[in-house]
């Protein structure tokens, strides 16, 4: 593991390269530890909540307002940005209200049976250092009405397995100061990642492991 003295002089760069205002916000004590760390711990929690598509098939949409949340437990090993161990993942049931039509004046969709937006089956290495997820959308079978208010049409239940792409970031970022965006910013109390994208709102907090 590198010592003190050569990971200041591998991170020194990087303060460096800050303009002078923010390099004196960077919190170099912090830099080294983070720096230093082999194995990292990340607790990340997902909440999703947002307008969304609940019936499965491309030629037909009925709206809901959908909420979900995944928890996820994993170790990254810093050095090689890589897995560490099996994750743990614990998946929450999403709940839909307020089914609507496109058109507000239109009838809405009828579900028959349970929508469920996100059910995380899997993570794994992916490239660049980033995480790839398997991920699971559910449609229950549905109808929606035709013509606005005319007949009703039958959709049967359909899945959505796909991967995504998940980005881990470096704890050492959290010893730097970050710009107030979606994409990536610290929480006020430096401790976690906040992500914000496409409905969802990702919690990512690091801990250095130590032992087994």
């Amino acid at each position: 593991m590198p010592n003190r003295r050569m990971m200041t002089l591998l991170l020194l760069p990087v303060a460096l390269q800050l303009a002078p205002a923010q390099a004196q916000q960077v919190d170099m004590d912090a830099m080294l530890r983070w720096g230093a760390a082999e194995l990292i711990h990340y607790h990340i929690v997902g909440v999703y909540q947002a307008r969304t598509d609940v019936v499965g098939d491309a030629s037909e949409i009925g709206y809901a307002d959908v909420a979900d949340r995944v928890v996820i437990d994993l170790d990254w090993k810093l050095s090689e940005s890589k897995l560490a161990g099996t994750p743990k993942i614990q998946n929450e049931k999403s709940t839909s209200n307020n089914l609507r039509n496109a058109e507000a004046a239109c009838l809405p969709p009828v579900l028959k049976g349970e929508y469920e937006h996100y059910e995380l089956l899997g993570i794994s290495d992916g490239l660049g250092g980033a995480l790839e997820l398997k991920v699971q959308t559910t449609y229950p079978a549905a109808e929606v009405v035709q013509f606005c208010t005319g007949s009703r049409k039958a959709v049967p239940a359909s899945r959505d397995v796909r991967p995504e792409e998940f980005v881990v970031p470096s704890p050492v970022m959290l010893a730097m100061p970050l710009p107030d965006s979606d994409s990536l910013r610290a929480s006020p109390d430096k401790k976690s990642f906040v992500q914000r994208k496409d409905g969802w709102t990702w919690t990512l907090t690091p801990t250095i492991k130590t032992g087994n």
